[in-house]
C-alpha cells in the first residue's frame, strides 16, 4: 500500500501566471521526484498580479513571482532541507 504525500506543492495555472511562465515553474517541481512530495497544477489562488504563485502544504507557505531557479531553491531548500525560504514568501501573506 503506497503511503500519501506528506507535503502537496500547488503551482497555479490561471491566467496571469501562466503569462508570467507558471509552466515553466510546474515543469522544474515535477522534474523532482521527491519521496512524500505531490506536484500539481491548479487554478487561481487569488494572488493575480504576483506569479506564478507556489503553494506548500500543509506548511501553509506561499511563494510568489516564482521562477524555474527560484523552484530549485524551493526543492533543495523548503522541500528537502526543510526551511522555508522567507525572502521568497508572498510579503501580505508572510509579514515579516
Amino acid at each position: 500500500m503506497e503511503s500519501s504525500p506528506i507535503r502537496q506543492i500547488l503551482v497555479c495555472q490561471h491566467r496571469t501566471c501562466t503569462k508570467d511562465g507558471a509552466a515553466n515553474v510546474l515543469a522544474k517541481l515535477q522534474q523532482q521526484k521527491i519521496v512524500n512530495v505531490s506536484v500539481e497544477a491548479c487554478g487561481c489562488m487569488g494572488l493575480c498580479g504576483s506569479g506564478p504563485i507556489v503553494l506548500v502544504l500543509p506548511d501553509n507557505i506561499y511563494y510568489w513571482r516564482v521562477t524555474p531557479k527560484k523552484a530549485e531553491a524551493i526543492i533543495e531548500m523548503h522541500l528537502i532541507g526543510n526551511e522555508a525560504i522567507r525572502s521568497m514568501m508572498h510579503p501580505r501573506l508572510h509579514p515579516n
